[in-house]
C-alpha cells in the first residue's frame, strides 16, 4: 500500500490508496426522514466529512450543521458513524455502493415536507385548453376509433381489459414532466397508448431524467419514443404522477 496526506487546519487526514486506484466512488443515499434514496452519487476519497455533508445538503436540504453521518454496507449493515468533520472519506475504507444514511437532527427541517405530495403545485388544465393541445390523448382516441371502426361499433361489448387505465391515462399529457411513485425518479412523458407486448390497456411511457429505467423507448423491438438505453421505462397511470416537477442536478459537483 502506499500512502497519500492530506493536510488541514485541523490536523493530517491519512488515505490510504493502492497503487493507480481511483480516487473517485459511487455512493448511495439515504436519509431519516424522507423515504427519497439518491444512488451512485460521486464523491472523491480525499473529500472531508464536512465537505460531504455539505454536498449532501445540496442534494437533501439538511444543514451540514445538523447531519449525522452512518456509514453502511451494500446490504444496509452499519459499519460506523462518520462524525469527524476533518477526517477524509477514504479514512473509512468506503467502497462503491455503499451507503451513506443521513440522520437529521434538526428540529425545523425543511425535509419532513418532501414527501408531502399535497403541498406540490399540480399541473392542471381546463377542457377547453386541453382540446386545443395538437397532440392530446383525446385526439388520439378518436383516431383510433375512426381509423378502426369495429371498436366504436362494438364499444359495448369490448372485454374491460382492452381499455384498462384508460380514463385514468386520459389526464396525462405528452412532454409534461412528471415523477415516479414508488421510486421518485424525475422525468419526462414521451407516450400515451397500448403497448401489445406488455398486455391488455393503456400505458404511459417515460424517458427518465438519469439511467434508471429499463429500454430505450423500446418494447420487444417496437419502438415508441426515443431516449438512450435505460433511460426509458413504461409503467401504468397509478405508478406515475404529472406535475410541475424540474430535473434535479444531483451531481453538479462533478
Amino acid at each position: 500500500l502506499t500512502s497519500s496526506k492530506m493536510q488541514s487546519t485541523t490536523g493530517p487526514m491519512l488515505v490510504k490508496l493502492t497503487e493507480g486506484q481511483n480516487t473517485t466512488v459511487k455512493i448511495n443515499l439515504s436519509h431519516s426522514i424522507t423515504t427519497l434514496k439518491l444512488m451512485e452519487i460521486r464523491f472523491d476519497l480525499f473529500d472531508t466529512i464536512l465537505s460531504v455533508k455539505e454536498k449532501i445538503e445540496t442534494h437533501y436540504g439538511t444543514k451540514a450543521g445538523f447531519q449525522e453521518l452512518i456509514l453502511q454496507d451494500m446490504n444496509s449493515n452499519t459499519i460506523c458513524a462518520m462524525n469527524e468533520d476533518d477526517r477524509c472519506l477514504g479514512y473509512y475504507s468506503i467502497k462503491d455502493s455503499y451507503n451513506i444514511h443521513v440522520i437529521d437532527l434538526d428540529p425545523d427541517s425543511a425535509v419532513k415536507d418532501i414527501d408531502d405530495v399535497s403541498k406540490i403545485n399540480k399541473y392542471t388544465i381546463s377542457d377547453e385548453d386541453y382540446n386545443k393541445q395538437p397532440d392530446n390523448f383525446r385526439k388520439f382516441h378518436e383516431k383510433l376509433l375512426k381509423a378502426n371502426p369495429e371498436l366504436a361499433a362494438k364499444k359495448e361489448k369490448i372485454v374491460k381489459g382492452d381499455e384498462y387505465m384508460i380514463e385514468e391515462t386520459l389526464k396525462f399529457q405528452i412532454g409534461a414532466r412528471c415523477r415516479m411513485v414508488e421510486t421518485g425518479h424525475r422525468g419526462m412523458i414521451k407516450y400515451i397508448g397500448q403497448i401489445e407486448e406488455l398486455g391488455e390497456g393503456f400505458w404511459v411511457g417515460v424517458k427518465l431524467d438519469e439511467p434508471f429505467g429499463k429500454n430505450d423507448g423500446s418494447c420487444k423491438g417496437t419502438k415508441y419514443f426515443d431516449c438512450p438505453k435505460n433511460y426509458g421505462l413504461f409503467v401504468r397511470a397509478d405508478k406515475v404522477e404529472q406535475g410541475d416537477f424540474p430535473e434535479l442536478d444531483l451531481d453538479d459537483e462533478i
